[in-house]
């Protein structure tokens, strides 16, 4: 059953009694993904960083398993079909929140995938240096919400963007050094 809904993400991380929001988990979970974890080591980071290193039980794992699988595909998909988890009915404050939390754990979970990455230069560690500003992002009190749901639009659009690049750089590019020599 593929989750499609941000409910039935919502439903998931219920079952799998983790204290991280929708926007943490899918952030973490993306971070992966673009960082290329394509073996199963993505459980275990996962058991380490969202339940004290325990595993979940089988059903909401097989959901987890089921869904990362989806979004392995979501950016592999010829249309990109990769968006980021969050609620269309939420204020702007609320969304900057949320950008903030889905980018800071995204970083976590690139990071893992690729321990090096801040050695990264050009284009992708300008990415990445977006990535830390936008971790970062605040608000005050006087802002103007709809100002700030109107930026916040913007921003995610950038994120989901900056996600395919840096899965296109750590995923599905070959390293040299991967690649088999011919004699």
């Amino acid at each position: 059953m593929a989750i499609t809904k941000l409910n039935e993400f919502k439903q998931l991380i219920a079952e799998l009694q983790i204290e991280y929001t929708p926007a943490e988990f899918h952030g973490f979970l993306s971070g992966l993904v673009a960082g290329g974890i394509k073996d199963e080591s993505w459980q275990t980071l996962t058991y380490q960083f969202t339940n004290d290193g325990h595993c979940f039980s089988q059903i909401p794992l097989k959901k987890l398993t089921e869904f990362y699988q989806q979004l392995t595909e979501s950016y592999s998909q010829a249309d990109t079909q990769f968006q980021l988890c969050f609620d269309d009915n939420d204020d702007g404050f609320k969304m900057a929140d949320k950008i903030a939390d889905w980018t800071s754990h995204f970083m976590l979970g690139i990071g893992l995938a690729q321990p090096k990455f801040q050695t990264e230069k050009d284009e992708v560690g300008e990415a990445l240096d977006d990535l830390n500003e936008i971790s970062k992002l605040g608000y005050d009190e006087q802002d103007n919400p709809a100002e700030l749901a109107s930026a916040a639009d913007e921003i995610i659009e950038y994120l989901r963007v900056v996600a395919l690049f840096l899965h296109s750089h750590f995923a599905l590019s070959v390293k040299e050094s991967d690649k088999k020599q011919l004699h």
